[in-house]
């Protein structure tokens, strides 16, 4: 059974335009429009039809395009929306996105450019269903809302779902703000041990003598101030799952003692006359490079290897650009929830200077800017002009005009590069010799294109 096409409502008083716009679009698109010839009759088609984006006149009689988008967005405040009018003053344009219109064309004017406009629409349309679709598969399974619709990260949640199946120690490696918290909870609620306790210790956050007592507890008196007896945190996580983040900081004399629990399945509480058993996965994290401590003597190499069961190694977003769009759609939809607001957007001027930034800290950077411009801007469009330009604000890093050029020039062309060869493979089904044909690219350059991204083929094979 084939897949229904993505269906446009097309909103004009004007007749005849209405009818050439829809013939050009299901051509050029090969997409399902829909039509009407006033407001009202486009929401009586909303009330029936899944429409995954409205085009709109705002110069209509009766119920003009603003009073239109303002009743789409109070049923549905994540439906993209694009206006067209005659009047295409800035004034109206400003008002228009600040409004919730997603963009804006000014008539009149050619087929192609629309074409080009409700393209880039549809794509913001599928991103917002697949941000959905990943959300609701993984709420499933009671787990973290980790998103990405990239190979590499498809393979990481592989990953991650056959760890869960089994009970062995894993090292969750990666850079600072790739998520390895997330994986670690992901793990968990995926393992039989879901619903039993999760259990996080940042190792690095304490003095050693006081981590020390609060992983192993201690009983009354073991040391001065120590009143009362201390249940530790390897017994509150009985059962269920200890992760332990940034391993690599751990002092050489809570490695021995950590290592003696991984080979023992025992703990001893300071001042406790014996050892008790537990029943615990453990889980660690670290973002050094843990061979460089083994070859200095400051990491124990028994216990890497104790720690090292199984591996997995989360893809900073350097490797996954592919997926900012869909993380930026995702975060901003997260910070208007915990806001109570409605959802806000990037201008297409600040989207581009967003992903072709380098963020150096990962995903965990990018989510904390976007819930920061959040908070900073009133309107429901985030755009460079909103943001904040006090000395030193992350702002002015965002304009595209601070990047040189030919930087510019060579990320747009590699990012539009991926982004064609994925969807490509995608559609062909990794076939190269048909991938070749459709591109109207020469095989050897194809396969060249191919290795000098690192691109997969055999991936999309079905």
């Amino acid at each position: 059974m084939s897949k229904r096409p993505d269906t446009l409502l097309l909103v004009d008083d004007e007749v005849d335009l209405v009818r050439g716009l829809a013939r050009a679009l299901e051509h050029a698109l090969s997409i399902r429009v829909l039509t009407a010839g006033s407001g009202h009759e486009a929401l009586g088609i909303l009330e029936r039809e899944a429409v995954a984006l409205v085009v709109s006149d705002i110069s209509m009689p009766e119920m003009d395009g603003m009073a239109l988008l303002t009743r789409i967005l109070e049923a549905d405040p994540s439906q993209t929306v694009i206006l067209m009018t005659a009047y295409g003053t800035i004034d109206v344009a400003v008002s228009a996105m600040k409004a919730g219109a997603w963009d804006f064309i000014q008539k009149p004017f050619a087929p192609d450019d629309l074409v080009r406009l409700v393209n880039r629409g549809m794509e913001r349309h599928r991103l917002l269903r697949e941000n959905r679709e990943l959300t609701a598969k993984l709420a499933q399974h009671s787990g973290p809302a980790i998103v990405g619709k990239s190979q590499a990260m498809i393979r990481t949640l592989d990953t991650l779902g056959m760890l869960g199946q089994s009970d062995v120690t894993v090292l969750i490696r990666g850079e600072t703000g790739t998520g390895k918290d997330l994986a670690a909870r992901t793990i968990h609620e995926s393992s039989k041990r879901k619903g039993k306790p999760f259990v996080t210790v940042n190792c690095p956050a304490l003095p050693e003598g006081l981590l020390e007592s609060e992983l192993f507890g201690h009983k009354k008196g073991a040391f001065t101030n120590a009143d009362k007896e201390k249940v530790g945190l390897f017994d509150e996580a009985d059962g269920g799952t200890l992760f332990l983040d940034e391993i690599g900081d751990l002092s050489p004399s809570l490695q021995t003692k950590l290592l003696r629990v991984l080979q023992n399945r025992e703990v001893h509480p300071l001042g406790a006359p014996s050892s008790h058993t537990i029943d615990v996965r453990i889980l660690a994290a670290t973002n050094q490079g843990l061979e460089a401590k083994l070859k200095d003597g400051s990491f124990r190499a028994d216990l890497f290897y104790r720690l090292n069961v199984a591996s997995v190694v989360m893809p900073s977003l350097r490797e996954i650009p592919e997926d900012i769009p869909l993380l930026v759609e995702h975060f901003l939809f997260k910070a208007a929830k915990e806001m109570g607001q409605a959802p806000k957007k990037l201008s297409p001027a600040l989207m581009a200077a967003v992903t072709s930034r380098q963020w150096p800290g990962n995903i965990r950077e990018l989510e904390n800017t976007l819930t920061g411009w959040a908070a900073l801007t009133r309107g429901e469009l985030i755009d460079l002009c909103e943001l904040p330009s006090r000395q030193g604000d992350a702002s002015s890093e965002f304009d595209p005009f601070f990047v040189p050029y030919l930087e510019q020039k060579e990320q747009i062309i590699e990012r539009f590069t991926r982004d064609y060869i994925h969807r490509l493979l995608s559609e062909t089904g990794g076939n190269i010799a048909l991938s070749a044909r459709k591109s109207a690219i020469k095989r050897q350059s194809l396969q060249k294109i191919i290795q000098r991204y690192g691109i997969d083929a055999t991936f999309y094979r079905k």
